[in-house]
């Protein structure tokens, strides 16, 4: 099988985790595999050193920003390459990847659009959400298949008439490794660790201003994992605050699982979210969660944590339970690792993954 994944960003989030563990997959199976990005970054350079199998493609005007020239000249550069490369499938991921490659493939071969949650979820502007439907209204009739990484996109976009039964949708959760289970000695620092991109998505800053009144009663330490345009700012409001010997900024991290086994809650505060991997990272590694009600985010909860509004106070009260119940943290973090092994490993998202690939194949040759 001859597969072309496209992807905008090569740098490293949570859909670039996703699609490294369907490259090294595919590429260990024996099937040809093509990676087009528009940068470079953590992702190009795992795959170059770790997978060299894999062919990799830069497209300088395949960009995240609304260019015409430079998203006309994409188009056309992805199409001659898909002319030329001739694949089975089209795998593509992130919104504007999805927009230019699906435009590129009308009539040249199936599509798969991989939804790590709409461009139009609600938590994003309203201004930029219209626009968002619009344009996937315009491409529905050009997705051979969509692939939604939790329940509540498969919804939205049924709700948005988006999936129907000319137009068919799986749901493949975001599955991750498992990480070896390691339990915080007793009698320490009480420790909370959020791993995300500091950007307008995400809400360090809600998660540190809860923070500073709760640090105020308890020992505790608050790390943060990731760099973005939005550090600055946030480094700013700790040393306001005065947490600088309290809140520790890591920066980005190669193994996200080695700072989880040495924290006691995993946390998430964003506007708007599909289904984060960080989040099923912390299952795996059999932490209690605090994150934002938002997206599918909930489908990553079952007794095992807290859900909260983006309320200072709510979330202040959750850390507050976790710090002064260690049973109560031990039993959720039980719960987190038994609903890992239900519904978030990675061999059940490989494995859902390829159904779609043999079913969209066995169409295809049915269709010739």
């Amino acid at each position: 099988m001859k597969i072309v994944y496209v992807i905008t960003q090569g740098s490293w989030g949570g859909a670039q985790a996703h699609l490294y563990d369907l490259l090294e997959t595919q590429t260990n199976a024996g099937n040809d595999i093509y990676l087009i990005t528009g940068t470079k970054g953590r992702l190009t350079e795992q795959v170059g050193s770790e997978l060299p199998q894999v062919k990799q493609i830069w497209l300088k005007n395949l960009q995240r920003s609304i260019s015409i020239l430079n998203d006309a000249r994409a188009i056309y550069q992805i199409r001659r390459l898909l002319n030329t490369i001739q694949p089975d499938i089209v795998h593509l991921h992130s919104s504007k990847a999805g927009t230019l490659g699906r435009l590129a493939a009308i009539k040249l071969v199936p599509t798969v659009f991989t939804v790590h949650g709409w461009a139009f979820t609600d938590g994003v502007s309203k201004k930029r959400a219209i626009l968002a439907l619009l344009i996937e209204r315009l491409m529905q009739p050009l997705t051979t298949h969509y692939i939604c990484v939790s329940q509540y996109d498969y919804q939205l976009g049924q709700q948005k008439k988006l999936l129907n039964h000319r137009h068919s949708g799986t749901v493949v959760h975001n599955g991750v490794k498992a990480t070896e289970l390691v339990v915080p000695k007793m009698n320490r620092i009480f420790r909370v660790t959020m791993a995300a991109r500091f950007n307008e998505q995400k809400r360090q800053d809600l998660l540190i201003r809860a923070f500073a009144g709760f640090s105020a009663k308890y020992e505790c330490r608050l790390v943060l994992l990731g760099d973005g345009p939005y550090l600055e700012r946030c480094r700013e409001l700790v040393y306001d605050l005065g947490l600088e010997d309290k809140v520790i900024f890591k920066g980005n991290v190669q193994n996200v699982t080695v700072h989880y086994q040495e924290t006691d809650v995993v946390a998430l505060i964003s506007n708007y979210e599909g289904l984060p991997i960080s989040l099923a990272e912390g299952l795996a590694a059999g932490k209690p969660l605090i994150a934002s009600h938002v997206g599918g985010v909930a489908e990553l909860f079952q007794n095992n944590g807290f859900l909260v509004k983006n309320d200072i106070e709510e979330i202040q009260q959750a850390l507050i339970q976790l710090a002064t119940n260690v049973q109560l943290r031990h039993q959720q973090g039980r719960n987190s690792r038994q609903l890992y092994r239900q519904l978030f490993t990675q061999q059940q998202m490989l494995i859902k993954t390829e159904q779609v690939y043999q079913k969209l194949l066995a169409r295809r040759t049915s269709d010739d």
